[in-house]
């Protein structure tokens, strides 16, 4: 990587002959500050030429490590010094132009980006033309930034997508030959009447559907995450955009969230036009409504986790409060799933058990072990499940020097595992779209704890972990391979039938829907109801 651009420094006034000895011996020490830090000068800055018109100083300067935005900082500093201790001359601002970034190999760039003017493929190098930079812009880690984000778009377009970064780490033994039940749970659930489609990707979960839900949701806290000295908090599901960018998900997923916004005004009387239409028209045209609240300042809850690093941004953590384990279970989280949108499987808004975890790298990898462990005891033993371990690798770690050979293969390091279950309706156990992705637990590593500034009394490094238990996603899983009759489940699932007796169904002269629906909520009452 090179870089070339003209710096223009104004002075506090028009340079006179005697002026021009001390800018001489100012540019020498400019030279000598710009290699200042590299063993090898070529990593360095370098002042190709120079010259000047009335209060204006321009410097050519090329560059190897050493970014443009450093090197005018740096020259500012020099000049600063030599200039206003022997001729009493100050900087009244700077000012970057022509500014280019040469990058080996052939970075394709899409659509705009900020301060970039336009992008050359020659000669299998990328020429970087860069819009002009003002002082403000150069104190700013802008071009820093800029270099990030070409690079993470180099890693995108390399790794292609989590798919294939997926390395099988441990799988259970067959138990299904053959499988009890090969139905689509997704489509008994939904014909029986136990849930509704109340919106794209969207249920209404009824008293039965909730019941089963939280039998999943209770047993799993129990078996797993309380013994593990998980205490329960309650996280906000709205969130400000300011807490995506720091946590990275405006950036790299905001195709997938759900945003909000805010009325504009509080005053009713402003809404009178829409609210007498809606009043007559009995409708509510959404272009017409957005004329009324401000642009989005809010995503909903996307990961669940979010709020947890922002408790704890800016404070100081000492040995005695280490590790902090929490859960959250109090609501929904929201993803844009477009296309993909199917049954209980993939939606829109969706019921989690978020587990998160900080402390020192080694409590954070002892954490995930200890939550591992229990986590594959709740699908062999508790659930009796056929399931498997995934690592997956995300892309973003590859530029912090995580990424490792396989044949180095090492899990105690940032990344995530997945939870995938089989499910028989789907295919065979050799077909990978047969499984289900049911969960997750992830090491971040400094991912969380450095943009949010947590940080520890003594200096030391702070990591950060979670997992996400979706509880539809395993409902379905345990459905699937065992069927509605309970005498198919195992004995966990079968004692909290008989601790808490399941609710009514919802019966109506035009619910279910269909007669077959209404056959399989017959079915099901026999089961539950014995």
């Amino acid at each position: 990587m090179r870089f070339r651009g003209k710096l223009r420094v104004e002075l506090s006034r028009d340079l006179s002959d005697e002026d021009l000895e001390a800018v001489r011996e100012a540019m020498e020490a400019v030279g000598r500050h710009l290699v200042k830090g590299f063993r090898n000068p070529e990593e360095g800055g370098k002042v190709e030429s120079w010259s000047y018109s009335g209060r204006v100083l321009e410097l050519v300067i090329s560059s190897g490590r050493l970014r443009l935005d450093e090197a005018s900082m740096r020259v500012r500093r020099v000049l600063e010094d030599v200039l206003g201790r022997s001729r009493r001359l100050g900087i009244r601002g700077l000012r970057l132009e022509d500014a280019v970034v040469e990058l080996d190999g052939e970075v394709r760039v899409g659509g705009r980006l900020p301060f970039v003017r336009s992008v050359e493929l020659v000669g299998g190098r990328t020429l970087i033309h860069l819009e002009p930079m003002d002082e403000g812009d150069l104190k700013r880690p802008i071009l820093l930034r800029l270099l990030r984000l070409l690079n993470e778009k180099e890693v995108r377009a390399r790794w292609g997508g989590k798919a294939e970064h997926w390395q099988l780490l441990k799988q259970s033994r067959v138990k299904l030959e053959p499988p009890p039940y090969t139905g689509d749970p997704n489509k008994v659930l939904e014909e029986a009447g136990l849930v509704k489609r109340f919106s794209i990707g969207q249920w209404l979960y009824t008293p039965l559907a909730s019941y089963l839900l939280k039998m999943i949701r209770e047993v799993f806290l129990e078996e797993v995450v309380k013994p593990l000295g998980f205490v329960e908090a309650i996280f906000p599901k709205m969130y400000p955009l300011e807490i995506g960018l720091k946590t990275g998900h405006l950036r790299g997923t905001i195709n997938s969230m759900v945003f909000a916004s805010l009325p504009k005004t509080y005053n009713l009387e402003e809404f009178e036009e829409l609210t007498d239409y809606m009043y007559v028209m009995e409708e509510a045209p959404p272009e017409e409504v957005g004329k009324y609240v401000r642009h989005p300042e809010y995503f909903l809850c996307f990961a669940q986790c979010e709020p947890f690093y922002w408790f704890f941004g800016g404070e100081l953590v000492d040995d005695g409060a280490l590790p902090v384990k929490w859960y959250d279970a109090s609501g929904p989280s929201f993803r844009w799933e477009s296309g993909g949108i199917y049954g209980l499987e993939r939606v829109i808004e969706f019921h989690r058990v978020e587990v998160v975890w900080l402390g020192t790298p080694e409590q954070v990898v002892e954490i995930r072990n200890e939550l591992l462990k229990a986590y594959e005891r709740f699908m062999d033993e508790v659930l009796d499940l056929e399931w498997r371990l995934a690592w997956v690798t995300p892309w973003y770690y590859e530029q912090s020097g995580a990424v490792e050979k396989v044949e180095e293969f090492d899990i105690d390091r940032p990344g995530t595992i997945d939870f995938e279950v089989w499910l028989p309706y789907r295919g065979p156990r050799e077909d990978r779209k047969a499984w289900l992705e049911v969960g997750n637990i992830s090491i971040h590593g400094t991912k969380f704890t450095e943009p949010f500034r947590i940080r520890h009394n003594k200096g030391k490094t702070l990591w950060t972990g979670c997992s996400g238990f979706g509880s539809q996603r395993w409902l379905i899983s345990v459905l699937a391979q065992k069927g509605f009759n309970p005498e198919n489940w195992p004995p966990k699932l079968r004692e909290y039938l008989e601790r808490n007796p399941p609710p009514d169904p919802v019966v109506l002269v035009t619910y279910p829907k269909t007669q077959s629906g209404r056959r399989e909520l017959e079915q099901l009452l026999k089961y539950l109801k014995r």
